[in-house]
């Protein structure tokens, strides 16, 4: 792929940019080629003119990848490597592809359980995945030419960021695929294969970021930390079940002092609010800058508002699902229903408006729910943001397939739109990512409490994460049931729904400490793009995802005669381009 890409430095929210021309990218190896005609000698073909270019510089090329969407403008390459993850959300029961039926097919077949290894979304994961390794180990390798001429210290840490970055890259092509090869910066990228398990090579370079990142970076807050990389190991230790290994690295960060939960739980969404004392690892995006290129901001505001009155984003791609809504019901204690010696929270569903137009009445439920649910979805009847009141199915594209919901946390405020979105873009924001926040690391903390049978350290860091939400309110009760042009009651002094958010006295029992660990971690984080691989980590997406299929039958034909196979559905194949690629080298995953 060739193709002329403009970088961004991340130094806060300012941007300055470099050109690297002519940057090739082939199956996990970069070769860098000047442009001008003063550079035609000839040389063997694959070798990088890595000793043209400053280690630093390439590194700022690495970062500006982890977005997902910087080496490509092909949907399926770029949709697909989203940082937000949100085509494998769609898998989970959090999420709906959304749109209209045909729109983004092999979405739909990833929803469905029904993709094969040709499906563009998954070698687009494949494809831009392994371009952000190449960048990282192109930064090792111009480190090789450039290090005894450069500061010691300095080309540590610049090695640290790349092994983070290259670490960080495995360890999400991981939770796609059964088995990946792990490409360093001292193999032949074609030649590696993928017959072992790459945990150990992950936990490696975390390791080694560990060690030699600094704790923080005056003014670039954008770069990985040591505490980003202690964050990260110790998810990888979760994923293997490893508690007693990811322990003692969630203590370090929590005990740091470095960091604490913002006050408000709707500031972790804001472009006016980022890098705060939550942010672990941020993923930066910038518009309106200097640049006509959308793709430095963040592309996945795939938010449709009614396009004859607002700003026209983008799709109504990745909608929520009735099941993530249900989750965020509470009973009279404020506390999630859990169906623990009670009920379960999607026995019934929340009411929503569900095949009604905005001109039938429809009279909202009083029921009590999480303030967090609408600080996530948008629902009929309740204040979208700044930009109105939510009233239906004019606010998505097809409600009959897509359902009644719209994303908030993807959304910026109408108030924020000038620099919020880009001018001639609006899905591309310059909404940051907080691909890592201290409240990760708190549930990850308790979920390590529960497994040890340590509840009363499970409750009080739920707690803790809890507390912060209980008062961060919707306003603007809403007494209008029918929108047909004519002026719509909203009282600002009340709020837009009946919310209750309280705290636990006790965890009774182990299965009741890990069931209210899993449901925090649910509605903390929901359409964060999470939460199809932590079901699988967990060993109950077989029993859930069949579950939420029966449930969701119901109401969309789509999901009937669809199942779950925990066997095959829980990896995604090897995209068969990569296959042809490598015959001999890479395999196939056994369950295909």
């Amino acid at each position: 792929i060739v193709s002329k890409t403009t970088y961004k430095i991340f130094t806060m929210k300012k941007s300055s940019y470099i050109s690297v021309g002519c940057l090739l990218t082939a199956l996990g190896m970069s070769v860098i080629i000047s442009c001008s005609k003063s550079f035609l000698s000839k040389e063997p073909k694959g070798v990088a003119f890595l000793e043209l270019l400053d280690p630093e510089d390439i590194l700022t090329g690495a970062y500006a990848a982890l977005s997902g969407a910087s080496s490509t403008t092909d949907q399926a390459m770029s949709g697909a490597a989203s940082v937000r993850n949100w085509v494998w959300d769609c898998a989970s029961d959090d999420a709906y592809k959304g749109t209209t039926q045909g729109d983004t097919q092999p979405v739909e077949e990833i929803e469905l359980y029904k993709a094969d290894a040709t499906n563009q979304f998954i070698n687009g994961k494949w494809f831009v995945s392994y371009d952000g390794i190449a960048r990282a180990n192109d930064v090792l390798k111009s480190l090789a030419n450039k290090r005894a001429s450069m500061d010691a210290t300095q080309a540590t840490v610049i090695e640290a960021q790349a092994k983070f970055i290259r670490a960080w890259w495995h360890f999400r092509l991981l939770q796609v695929f059964w088995q990946v090869p792990y490409i360093t910066e001292s193999v032949v990228p074609s030649e590696v294969k993928n017959d072992r398990p790459i945990w150990d090579d992950i936990e490696a370079d975390f390791k080694f970021a560990v060690d030699n990142l600094p704790e923080s970076y005056t003014g670039e807050p954008g770069r990985a930390t040591k505490w980003a990389a202690m964050a990260y190991m110790a998810y990888a230790h979760m994923f293997q079940k490893e508690y007693d290994k990811a322990k003692p690295l969630l203590d370090a960060v929590i005990n740091s002092g470095r960091f604490d939960l913002v006050a408000n739980f709707k500031d972790n969404y804001s472009p006016l609010t980022e890098n705060n004392i939550e942010s672990i690892f941020e993923i930066q995006s910038s518009v309106n800058n200097g640049t006509d290129r959308p793709r430095n901001g963040n592309a996945d505001s795939w938010v449709t508002l009614p396009l004859n009155r607002f700003v026209p984003t983008c799709c109504n791609v990745y909608q929520p699902s009735q099941d993530i809504v249900n989750a965020f019901k509470v009973d009279v204690n404020g506390l999630p229903l859990l169906g623990i010696n009670g009920p379960k929270f999607n026995e019934t569903n929340l009411k929503n408006d569900m095949g009604l137009t905005p001109t039938d009445e429809f009279i909202p439920s009083d029921e009590p729910v999480d303030p967090r649910l609408d600080w996530t979805v948008g629902r009929r009847g309740i204040p979208y943001m700044d930009w109105g009141v939510y009233s239906g199915s004019d606010w998505v594209r097809q409600q009959v397939y897509g359902g009644p919901y719209n994303s908030v946390k993807q959304m910026f405020y109408k108030k924020d739109q000038a620099i919020a979105s880009h001018s001639s873009f609006a899905r591309s924001t310059s909404i940051n990512y907080r691909a890592l926040r201290f409240a990760h690391v708190l549930l990850w903390r308790a979920e390590c409490a529960v497994e040890e049978e340590d509840l009363e350290t499970a409750k009080t860091l739920i707690n803790r994460v809890r507390r912060r939400a209980s008062d961060d309110l919707v306003m603007g009760k809403v007494t209008t049931y029918i929108f047909d042009g004519r002026p719509i009651e909203v009282d600002m002094t009340k709020p837009a729904a009946n919310y209750k958010l309280g705290e636990y006295t006790s965890f009774p029992s182990q299965e009741y400490g890990r069931a209210a660990l899993r449901m925090e971690l649910r509605l903390e984080t929901a359409l964060e793009g999470n939460r199809f691989f932590d079901l699988v980590r967990w060993g109950i997406d077989n029993q859930v995802l069949n579950e939420f299929i029966v449930n969701e039958s119901q109401f969309r034909t789509l999901m009937q005669g669809i199942t779950y196979d925990p066997q095959k559905n829980d990896k995604w194949p090897i995209p068969q381009t990569q296959l042809d690629l490598q015959p001999g080298i890479l395999q196939q995953d056994p369950a295909y």
